[in-house]
C-alpha cells in the first residue's frame, strides 16, 4: 500500500511540472468486475463476487525529436511474490533516427504473433489456457523497421525468457535464459497480420520454437474477425499440431456505443514431454464464449461489459485457469481518467 501511494504521489507531482514540457500523456485506468464461476455445477467462492481487476497508471512522452518513452505500472500487482518491476508492464526508451527505423531498450511486450496476445490486461475478458501461463512482459532490446509505404512493420527482439521464473521455481536456482523473436505486422486493406517466429528458452541453452500466424479481417465498417494459429515444438517433439493453440474472435460494432463479440480457443499438448512450460502434456481444452460492450461516451473512457464462457475437455496444467465443465460469467466497469 505504501508503495502504491508513493507512486501516485510521485506521478501527481511530476504532472505539475510536466505542463511546461509537453508532449506528455498521463492517465489512470481501472476496472472492477462482478463474477460467477461454476465448475461441474459447483459454485467457486474464491473466484466469484465483486473483484478489483486492474488499477494501472500509463505515462508516455518524448524527449526532443528522436527520443520517446512509455511507462505502464499495474498498481494492483505489487505484493510479496511480485516486486515493483514485476508489476511494471512497460518501461522503455525508444530512439528513432528516421521515420522507418526505431531502436528500443527496456521492459516491453515479449513479442509473439496472434491477435489473442494483443489486448492490454484491462481489455481481456477470456483467453485460452496457454495465454494465461505465458508471462508476456520482460526486459530486452528491439529493432523496428517499417516499409516505405508504412504498410508493414518488422520487429527483431532479444529479451529475457518469459519462463525464467518458472525454471527457478522448479530447479531452485536461476538460469541464464533468453528469447529471440521476429515479428511481422502487416496492414493491407481489409487484412491485418500479426505473425512471428520465436525461440524461447525453457532451460539454459534449451529452446522451444513458436510459429504464430495471426490474421485479422476487417469486413466493412462493423465486422472484425481474428483467426490465430500458434504451433509450439522442441527437440524430440513432432513438428506440427501436437502442441498448438487455435483462437478466434468475431466482433460486430453496432454503433460507436455498442459492440458484441464471440470467442473460441482450443489448446492441446500431446507431445508426452515437459518442454512446453505454458501448457502441460495431456491437456486438450476448448473454451467458447460471447459478450457485449457498451460505451456511454462513444469512446473508451467508460466501458460496461458482460461476458460468458464455457470450457470442456481435459487440462493437466498446474494452477489451471480454464477448467473442464467451467461456466464463467462476469459484468464489469472500466474507466480511463486522463490527467494530462
Amino acid at each position: 500500500m505504501r508503495t502504491t501511494l508513493s507512486i501516485l504521489t510521485f506521478l501527481l507531482a511530476s504532472s505539475l511540472f510536466a505542463q511546461e514540457e509537453k508532449p506528455i500523456s498521463l492517465r489512470l485506468e481501472a476496472r472492477g468486475d462482478y463474477k460467477r464461476e461454476y465448475v461441474d455445477g459447483q459454485y467457486q467462492k474464491d473466484h466469484s463476487g465483486f473483484k478489483g481487476e486492474i488499477l494501472d497508471v500509463y505515462l508516455q512522452g518524448s524527449i526532443g525529436q528522436k527520443f520517446s518513452y512509455k511507462y505502464r505500472q499495474r498498481l494492483n500487482g505489487i505484493n510479496r511474490e511480485y516486486n515493483f518491476f514485476d508489476a511494471t508492464d512497460w518501461l522503455y526508451m525508444a530512439y528513432s533516427p528516421s521515420e522507418r527505423l526505431t531502436f528500443m531498450a527496456g521492459k516491453w511486450v515479449v513479442l509473439t504473433g496472434c491477435w489473442e496476445f494483443d489486448p492490454a490486461p484491462i481489455d481481456v475478458y477470456q483467453l485460452g489456457e496457454f495465454c494465461y501461463h505465458f508471462p508476456c512482459y520482460n526486459w530486452g532490446v528491439n529493432a523496428i523497421v517499417s516499409t516505405k509505404k508504412g504498410n508493414d512493420k518488422f520487429i527483431a527482439q532479444v529479451c529475457e525468457s518469459p519462463f525464467r521464473r518458472q525454471y527457478k521455481q522448479k530447479n531452485g536456482e536461476a538460469g541464464e535464459m533468453y528469447a529471440f523473436n521476429l515479428v511481422w505486422y502487416g496492414n493491407h486493406g481489409f487484412y491485418h497480420s500479426s505473425s512471428s517466429l520465436n525461440l524461447m528458452a525453457y532451460a539454459p541453452g534449451r529452446y522451444i520454437s513458436y510459429l504464430c500466424l495471426g490474421n485479422r479481417f476487417n469486413i466493412g465498417r462493423h465486422i472484425e474477425w481474428d483467426i490465430d494459429f500458434m504451433n509450439r515444438t522442441a527437440s524430440g517433439q513432432p513438428v506440427f499440431f501436437r502442441d498448438c493453440s487455435i483462437m478466434s474472435r468475431f466482433a460486430y460494432r453496432f454503433s460507436p456505443m455498442v459492440s458484441a463479440f464471440a470467442k473460441a480457443s482450443y489448446d492441446v499438448n500431446r507431445t508426452h514431454t515437459d518442454k512446453d512450460l505454458g501448457l502441460s502434456q495431456g491437456t486438450e481444452i476448448t473454451r467458447v464464449g460471447a459478450g457485449m460492450e457498451f460505451f456511454p461516451l462513444k469512446d473508451d473512457r467508460i466501458r460496461l461489459h458482460a461476458n460468458y464462457s464455457y470450457a470442456f475437455g481435459h487440462n493437466t496444467t498446474p494452477n489451471a485457469v480454464v477448467r473442464p465443465k467451467q461456466s464463467y460469467i462476469d459484468f464489469g466497469l472500466t474507466w480511463r481518467m486522463k490527467i494530462l
